[in-house]
């Protein structure tokens, strides 16, 4: 029996100066880089990923400090900064500079959280991904999922984000929506109770945040 084509998905770090991307094909790493190199050797050649998860706020808020979907990340504990806040401006605006060119390529982009999928994962999420002995912890636990080599936290960020869009791909994710965005996470136990907290955020904000999944193909 032919072996099933497996999909690439891509993963994006977005950083103001520098941005890492990293793909991957089910369990294989197949690029690791800047994005400059990606666009060189996968948009540019036709290459082009099923879809990409873009590491930083893809929308800002219609008021406050933070959108919908981010409401409910903090309702899960998952902690974040607010994408309305004025020193993150900068990364909003890059994610969403990447997140326009990789959609023009033809890909489907979604906005990701990777510190929100270690968490769902247990990923190894109480660990310091700045320091040496967190971020190995942290790839001893992604392996479970991807084969990495050592990398740092930049790229590992970046497979975090092409594994949670594969997992959606595979039904296994959910979209967290509200009237100004939407965040990609993996489904997980944490997310049992999130009916009804988005049920509380429904009543709050006028029946708009909720949470979907990806039907099976």
């Amino acid at each position: 029996m032919a072996r099933k084509h497996e999909q690439e998905f891509c993963g994006v770090d977005v950083g103001v100066k520098k941005s890492t991307v990293a793909v991957i094909k089910g369990k294989t790493l197949e690029f690791i880089g800047e994005y400059s190199e990606f666009v060189s050797e996968f948009i540019n050649s036709k290459r082009i990923p099923t879809a990409a998860g873009v590491d930083a706020p893809l929308s800002y808020p219609v008021e406050g400090s933070f959108r919908e979907c981010e409401r409910l990340l903090l309702k899960m504990g998952i902690r974040l900064f607010p994408s309305g806040a004025e020193f993150f401006r900068k990364v909003v605006e890059r994610g969403m500079e990447i997140a326009k060119k990789l959609e023009e390529a033809g890909m489907e982009v979604f906005e990701v959280y990777p510190y929100a999928t270690r968490v769902i994962l247990d990923l190894a999420p109480n660990e310091k991904k700045q320091k040496k002995s967190g971020l190995e912890k942290i790839r001893e636990r992604l392996m479970s999922y991807v084969d990495i080599p050592e990398l740092s936290h930049d790229a590992i960020d970046a497979v975090i984000g092409a594994l949670t869009v594969r997992l959606y791909y595979e039904g296994k994710g959910v979209l967290l929506r509200g009237v100004d965005g939407a965040i990609l996470v993996p489904a997980g136990k944490i997310q049992h109770s999130l009916e009804s907290w988005s049920e509380s955020l429904r009543n709050s904000t006028g029946g708009k945040a909720y949470y979907s999944g990806r039907n099976r193909r």
